[in-house]
């Protein structure tokens, strides 16, 4: 748009009669280019995007691997990373034609192709969005956000360690995002209600991007925080590995609460309060009869997930029974299951259709057996670079897309270079959702940078000290667990 004023600009600037009028017929025709390479640019980056796509796709299929299928799967793979990368058409519409080539080109069965649409840790991920909508429409959500930070007193310390704290138990039962837009307002409120301005405030830095770090870290609490984690379930149990939601349970919740921690003590060294006592206002509000009937039902399904190993009830099936109460009770009704965030369900489909099709058409032996080398390897090494890929490659793509792609090659490779499968396939897990640094790496970090308390630097600076120290916690844990 500036050059086209400046075009203007210079066409006005003209005097002669004679040229004016030749001047405005091609200023007329500049604008309207102008408009339409603005109006058909991101129709144009599809464009681009889905060319690039087809011949990356084109080139992998004659990488020589010698064996037919598994070239096919690394061409379909090749170009839904390239399509998840740029968006060039929504995520889940990507997931969803990965299953035609899988089915057509690879000749895989279409029964079985489709049946990772509805996979039981799908119908998992299901009753765990079905919760967050229920906690949202009735306020539960929000109120114990504001009744857990009234307890944290007015020390500004123990005010900071608040909002991580209980976003990233929040960001347990519901989606990252939505925990970060929920308690990035309540930070805000503080930080007003004691004059802390942006950019200036160090503790404003601190507090929101506690918000934003607790909510990427509560992710990994419990198995139905982050798509990777069910993907992850997937896979392990598909390799043998008896997995469900206590399993993930006393390795991430443990794992969350050390990098809370971590993540405390890192903003608290890098932006030290202005002030030592904060005013906070206090939530003085009871929970209405809905609200209790909503909790009951969370606190059942809880309940029944910790207590798997003995009543034998899977936790797929356990998400099912909490929805249909959730409806027998009237406390979400047919428009409420709309609000489901369909399209992660559609994508986890796509990736995990993606990952059996590495797996039948032996690719991920063949990913396996080409990096021998590094598998023999030291093990404390092999499991650093995995959780380093993993940071890597979130910072591309989203962390689900960037799992159903990495989790399939990390369970093959744990299996051949005799680590415990578990422990190995948790680190690429947790790996692609410890992205820290960047703005644009997790849509909590993208929601702190908005508010405009922070610098992109500030970010890098706290997020790469942050992540550097995970993945080495990460391969630590993996290794002495």
């Amino acid at each position: 748009m500036m050059l086209k004023t400046i075009f203007i600009s210079l066409c006005s600037s003209f005097q002669l009669a004679g040229e004016q009028q030749d001047i405005r017929d091609r200023t007329n025709k500049y604008e309207n280019f102008i408009d339409f390479i603005t109006q058909n640019n991101s129709m144009l980056k599809r464009y681009v995007s889905f060319a690039f796509a087809i011949l990356l796709a084109v080139a992998a299929y004659f990488i020589p691997i010698n064996e037919p299928r598994a070239q096919a799967v690394l061409s379909i793979t090749a170009f839904a990373v390239i399509m998840w990368i740029s968006e060039a058409v929504p995520l889940h519409a990507t997931a969803l034609i990965i299953s035609l080539p899988l089915i057509l080109w690879v000749g895989l069965p279409e029964r079985t192709v489709f049946a990772n649409y509805f996979d039981p840790v799908v119908v998992l991920l299901l009753g765990g969005l079905v919760i967050a909508v229920a906690m949202t429409k009735h306020g539960l959500d929000a109120y114990f956000a504001h009744k857990i930070i009234s307890k944290f007193g007015k020390s500004s310390y123990a005010v900071l360690f608040g909002l991580l704290l209980t976003t990233a138990l929040i960001s347990m039962w519901i989606s990252n995002t939505a925990a970060a837009a929920m308690m990035m307002p309540i930070a805000l409120v503080v930080l007003s209600k004691n004059n802390m301005r942006p950019l200036q405030s160090k503790f404003g830095k601190a507090a929101v991007l506690a918000v934003a770090y607790g909510a990427t870290i509560g992710g990994i609490g419990t198995i139905i925080g982050s798509t990777p984690n069910v993907i992850a379930a997937k896979y392990l149990n598909n390799a043998g590995e008896t997995f469900g939601f206590i399993h993930w349970f006393y390795r991430g919740f443990p794992l969350m609460l050390i990098m809370i921690a971590i993540v405390w003590l890192a903003l608290l060294l890098l932006f030290k309060p202005e002030k030592n006592k904060l005013e906070i206002a206090k939530q003085q509000r009871t929970l209405d009869r809905e609200q209790k009937k909503v909790l009951g039902i969370f606190a059942f399904t809880i309940l029944f997930w910790i207590t798997e190993t003995f009543h034998h009830i899977s936790s797929a099936n356990v998400a099912l029974i909490s929805i249909i109460l959730f409806y027998s009770a009237r406390s979400l009704d047919g428009g409420d299951f709309l609000k489901v965030d369909w399209e992660v369900i559609i994508l986890i489909g796509g990736g995990l259709a993606l990952g059996y099709g590495i797996h039948e058409s032996g690719l991920d032996a063949i990913f396996v057996n080409s990096i021998k080398s590094i598998v023999s390897a030291n093990p404390f090494l092999l499991l650093l670079v995995i959780a380093a890929f993993g940071v890597m490659f979130t910072s591309l793509i989203s962390n689900t897309t960037a799992s159903a792609v990495y989790i399939p090659l990390v369970t093959a490779l744990a299996a051949a270079s005799g680590l415990n499968v578990t422990n190995t396939v948790m680190v690429a897990a947790v790996g692609v959702s410890f992205d820290f640094i960047f703005p644009f790496g997790t849509p909590p970090s993208a929601i702190a940078y908005s508010t405009k308390f922070v610098m992109i630097k500030d970010m890098i600076k706290a997020g790469f000290l942050i992540s550097a120290t995970g993945i080495l916690l990460l391969a630590l844990i993996a290794l002495v667990w």
